[in-house]
């Protein structure tokens, strides 16, 4: 097995090294990579960014938003969370965890941890050989070819609290398509430790464990996964890939109150409609306004100045807030 680190802590740029180790570059040996983001709330391939994620929260607090290949559900990165990822080009049709999961959940027996693989995808710790335990990985794959690409987390000093509430949506009346994230107890993996250590020596441990045979990313490595990095950090992959879902959002000013209805399918509005008790110098059709319009709120309110500038005292950037909050 080969190990391969990145000095990357853009999560656009992990996620186009691992693409391109896994569909570019080809080794003779399985690849086993470690690497970590600041601060990221990462959402699986098949969530709903608007339903799992404080949008508001993250764009004040500068926290990357990052879609990945694999499903699973909506997980945060900080410094203190390691990631790895194993790539192997051995034909497997199914997914399979344990094959993947084992050998870590050995590297953090060596260390004097006692975990556990329970449920589908989760690595549990069990404090002091107690009987409850805390969720320190979650872990996902997804195929490329006949490539298997396994991945997931090592919750080794996240600040949790920021975690919780960046993951947790705004307050607005939604319903989706997508699967919903179970939520479960976590703890971080230093707290444990019977002899204290900083995450990059927590690393080393980790990858030392797996193999000796290290793989430097050279410049033309870097050129092509920065070429990739573009596709990961688009909006079109992120928000694009939204499963269909219904949004209502009931917005008062000083003109009287409105309700919108939004139906939005792969990141764009493809119905709209308003009601509510507002007085209006012409007919609005919001339909006809947003229709085939990006649901964000830079567009949502160049559409709303374009076509309801009639209504009586509508502070439309106030109501984009409120909309997207």
């Amino acid at each position: 097995m080969i190990f391969c680190t990145t000095d990357f802590t853009l999560p656009y740029l992990n996620f186009a090294a691992e693409y391109y180790l896994a569909t570019r570059k080809h080794f003779d040996e399985d690849v086993f990579m470690l690497w970590r983001n600041e601060p990221s709330v990462i959402i699986g391939r098949y969530q709903n960014a608007y339903e799992e994620v404080n949008l508001e929260y993250i764009k004040e607090k500068g926290i990357h938003l990052a879609r990945r290949m694999s499903g699973g559900g909506t997980v945060y990165h900080d410094l203190g969370c390691w990631e790895f990822t194993f790539i192997t080009e051995k034909a497997d049709e199914n997914i399979e965890f344990e094959r993947f999961m084992n050998p870590i959940a050995e590297a953090l027996r060596k260390l004097g941890l006692d975990v556990r693989i329970t449920g589908r995808n989760d690595i549990m710790l069990y404090p002091d050989g107690g009987e409850r335990g805390y969720k320190i990985s979650g872990n996902t794959q997804y195929k490329k070819g006949n490539v298997t690409v396994h991945h997931g987390t090592l919750l080794f000093d996240t600040d949790i609290e920021e975690m919780v509430k960046s993951t947790t949506p705004a307050e607005y009346k939604i319903t989706s398509k997508a699967i919903k994230s179970v939520r479960e107890r976590v703890t971080n993996i230093r707290k444990w430790l019977s002899n204290d250590m900083t995450g990059e020596e927590f690393a080393r441990r980790i990858g030392t464990y797996m193999t000796d045979s290290e793989y430097i990313l050279n410049e033309e490595d870097l050129a092509a996964i920065h070429e990739l990095k573009d596709f990961f950090e688009s909006r079109k992959w992120i928000y694009g890939e939204t499963p269909a879902f219904d949004i209502k959002k009931t917005v008062s000013f000083e003109g009287g109150t409105l309700e919108f209805g939004f139906t939005v399918k792969k990141g764009i509005i493809v119905s709209a409609g308003l009601s509510g008790d507002f007085f209006s110098s012409d007919d609005p059709d919001l339909d006809a306004a947003l229709s085939g319009v990006e649901f964000s709120p830079e567009e949502v309110s160049s559409a709303l100045k374009r076509n309801c500038s009639g209504i009586f005292k509508f502070d439309i950037d106030e109501t984009v807030r409120k909309i997207f909050s």
